[in-house]
């Protein structure tokens, strides 16, 4: 038994060796080196030749800013330029903008104009050019240029003349204390002025106004009947009449010279003593010179038909330093006004101003037909208001001086009223 267990132990001792030595052959074996893959290529990109023509390469994107334009609108530039396609391709620089290309500018007036004329806070026009024409009546019915526009179909601006440019109402009292030396006047005149393109230019038309006036006098107290050797006392008629047509035109032939032209006729009468001398042509002519868009210098005459002054100089200075001042400084009826303020889309204004006031009538002095004079001289305080439909009102106190009443037939020659005051109020639209 321990013999069989011994040649056990020496088998198994041999298996072993056995297979050690086989794994130590195994290990020994040399083995095959394993070699790293090798990094691919490295392929060096060219540089991108492609520009726009004209423009040197570039290696970024330079996109230069779209040229700026007024407020206006952006004109067409002229040429043609290609627009980059829709996939822009690394590094594409565009064509520069165009340099050296100039724009027209769009004219710009003057803040606070409209059309070289004031405008007000709110953005409409407010009064054109004052155009105070000279009359012996007091002031003259003053005018807009109505011209105005509408968008064709076409997108063009039509221009056309408004045939009817104003109505107006205006109500003037000359205050009596029905004393010895007082005199009062109650007037009312109505006048319409109608505009008529002269050599078609709706810009200055001739100017139609046709106007009636009642007149309610006040005195004088005089004996129409005296006792003989006594000279007739200075009555007169209640009422006399005025019925006119004027005429006015302002041409601007060049931007630096102008004038105010106008005739007035018609009858001055009672109409209960009608006869050539109730007929009379009144006129005025001046010449303006601008010497600047704010300056213009006239110089001119007026003629007024009265019994004593034939004919008057007249002339001054028209100035407009800013939209809130206009001072038309011409004899002989000066007026200067400023801008007072703005309420809503209503345009507030004060002035002063002066009158050679008056007129001259034909009338029946109960059996004696006569020819009489009024003349006087007016200082005036005034507001106005004016609104974007050229509806314009106005209301005047004034103090009235330096008058006299003049008979034709010098009986009396002459009679003095006192000084006295006077109210008007008035309406055009």
């Amino acid at each position: 038994m321990l013999r069989r267990a011994t040649n056990c132990l020496g088998v198994a001792g041999l298996v072993v060796a056995a297979m050690s030595a086989t794994h130590a052959q195994r290990v020994q074996i040399p083995s095959t080196p394993v070699q790293t893959p090798a990094p691919p290529p490295t392929f060096t990109t060219p540089p991108n030749t492609y520009s726009a023509p004209g423009v040197p390469p570039s290696g970024s994107v330079q996109v230069s800013p779209p040229p700026t334009f007024d407020s206006y609108a952006a004109p067409s530039v002229s040429g043609t330029t290609t627009p980059p396609p829709a996939s822009v391709p690394y590094n594409y620089t565009p064509p520069p903008s165009p340099t050296g290309t100039t724009f027209p500018q769009q004219p710009v007036a003057p803040p606070g104009t409209w059309q070289g004329y004031p405008q007000a806070a709110g953005g409409y026009p407010t009064t054109a050019p004052q155009q105070t024409g000279l009359y012996p009546n007091g002031l003259p019915l003053e005018w807009q240029q109505g011209t105005y526009g509408y968008q064709a179909s076409d997108g063009s601006l039509v221009r056309f003349q408004k045939f009817l440019q104003r109505i107006g109402y205006e109500q003037t009292w000359l205050y009596s204390n029905h004393g010895p030396q007082d005199f009062g006047v109650n007037r009312t005149e109505l006048a319409a002025t109608f505009g008529v393109p002269m050599f078609h230019n709706i810009d200055t038309p001739l100017l139609i106004t046709p106007g009636f006036a009642f007149n309610w006098l006040e005195g004088p107290i005089g004996d129409p009947d005296p006792p003989m050797g006594e000279p007739r006392g200075p009555d007169l008629p209640p009422r006399v009449y005025d019925a006119y047509l004027d005429l006015s035109w302002y041409p601007r032939p060049t931007q630096w010279f102008g004038a105010e032209l106008g005739i007035r006729t018609g009858v001055w009468t009672d109409f209960n003593a009608v006869n050539s001398d109730s007929v009379r042509i009144l006129g005025r002519g001046l010449g303006v010179v601008s010497i600047s868009p704010q300056m213009d210098v006239l110089i001119g005459v007026v003629y007024l038909d009265r019994l004593r002054v034939k004919l008057l100089p007249a002339g001054g200075v028209h100035w407009r330093p800013n939209p809130d001042w206009d001072l038309y400084l011409v004899f002989p009826n000066p007026k200067c006004r400023r801008r007072l303020q703005s309420t809503g889309n209503t345009e507030w204004w004060w002035y002063v101003s002066g009158e050679y006031g008056g007129g001259s009538w034909t009338v029946d002095r109960v059996g004696l037909s006569d020819r009489i004079d009024y003349n006087d001289i007016r200082a005036v305080l005034g507001l106005e208001w004016e609104t974007p439909t050229m509806v314009r009102g106005h209301f005047e106190v004034g103090y009235v001086f330096d008058r006299e009443i003049l008979f034709n037939s010098g009986m009396p020659p002459e009679f003095k009223p006192d000084d006295t005051v006077m109210l008007r109020a008035g309406i055009d639209f």
